[in-house]
């Protein structure tokens, strides 16, 4: 019964404590709306506003209509005819355009006759990323012009599964939920401690006859408790506002959050019982911050790392929270799947939170 009314007395220091901080409420909610809407329209990998050439040998009926379909759709801003070989490699060679469309004499003849049919797209190797998605947004056109046909020894089929749209927002909105948590988490519990450093009632803790366990435990929950508000308050805004679908469950979701921010509010509170100032915590914090982000398989699939840095990605609970997320939104994922993201979560939790506690006793020895 100690031990609780210990525990319940230091969490509701830690709550006033955080709220009377201005710091700590500007964290807690300025950055994440502004990050939320800035990041949803500025974090976008889709290419748009594309230059292309067509240099149409065939000039045939179903040319055209190639022709007249790239040029209503949204993705290319500008469609040039091109004349000759020569004028080809100069757009290409003062990047006015991305790709060049080359369709030969009898293109479309060759088609309707089942002979071989070769159309040649010409990309921009030097814009490798926009090169490759521009060849796939003509692939999708000739697909709609000419159906499914042998284009220089390619079939083309295009389907999309659990976003048929390529919709940007279904796919970064359920990566910020994860993100966004994290780094109020994360800040919240780097600054907790020296915050009370800095303020000198630290040491008031310290002579107090509360166990560093209890201490942990008291500082763990408050900052956990809140992040799991911020996270769910962003999940809410993603599906009402920007209209993502969640297709999953909410029992899943709310496990994965509560895995996840547990990790990660053990690692802020390692980095707060090594440091001696806020300043530093929040260098902390951003230390493991932009790795922990960029191993994550946020903006680019971890299979497309190195061999060698594959495996560090293990212990970055935001990897198996971002696959979790975006399983839960989108795709139904069931409990057995879950669990093999959410278990990893739960014991880099336990890990970070041990360290944290033997730094702390530490500290108080």
């Amino acid at each position: 019964m100690v031990f609780f009314n210990q525990l319940l007395a230091l969490m509701k220091k830690e709550f006033l404590a955080i709220w009377s901080d201005k710091k700590s409420r500007i964290i807690i909610i300025v950055p994440p709306l502004l990050q939320l809407f800035v990041f949803s329209y500025a974090v976008n990998l889709e290419v748009k506003n594309i230059n292309i050439g067509i240099l149409d040998r065939d000039n045939s009926v179903k040319s055209s209509e190639l022709i007249r379909s790239l040029q209503y759709s949204s993705s290319f801003t500008h469609i040039y005819r091109i004349k000759s070989q020569k004028e080809l490699q100069k757009m290409i060679d003062t990047q006015k355009v991305i790709a060049v469309i080359y369709i030969p004499q009898e293109f479309a003849k060759n088609i309707e006759s089942q002979k071989k049919a070769i159309l040649q797209v010409i990309a921009d190797g030097r814009k490798s990323n926009t090169a490759q998605i521009t060849e796939a947004y003509i692939q999708m056109a000739i697909s709609r012009v000419f159906g499914d046909v042998e284009i220089g020894q390619n079939i083309i089929v295009s389907r999309n599964l659990y976003n048929p749209n390529l919709d940007n927002f279904w796919w970064i909105l359920p990566n910020l939920v994860g993100t966004i948590s994290m780094i109020v988490a994360l800040l919240l519990t780097a600054l907790s401690v020296a915050r009370e450093r800095e303020l000198g009632t630290f040491e008031q803790i310290l002579v107090t006859p509360l166990s560093s366990t209890t201490l942990i435990i008291g500082k763990t929950i408050p900052p956990l408790l809140i992040s799991i508000v911020d996270a769910s308050f962003i999940f809410i805004l993603s599906v009402v506002i920007f209209g993502v679908p969640f297709v999953g469950s909410l029992f899943i979701l709310s496990m994965g959050i509560i895995s996840f921010l547990f990790s990660i509010v053990g690692l802020g509170l390692f980095i707060s019982s090594i440091v001696s100032t806020q300043q530093q915590g929040i260098l902390g914090a951003f230390v493991l911050l932009i790795p922990y982000i960029l191993m994550s398989g946020f903006a680019t699939p971890v299979e497309n790392m190195p061999t060698w840095l594959i495996p560090f990605t293990d212990i970055v609970s935001l990897k198996y929270f971002l696959v979790l997320l975006k399983g839960v939104f989108l795709k139904d994922i069931g409990m057995d799947i879950a669990l093999t993201l959410i278990i990893p979560m739960l014991i880099l939790g336990f890990i970070s939170l041990l360290s944290a506690t033997l730094m702390f006793r530490k500290k108080v020895a």
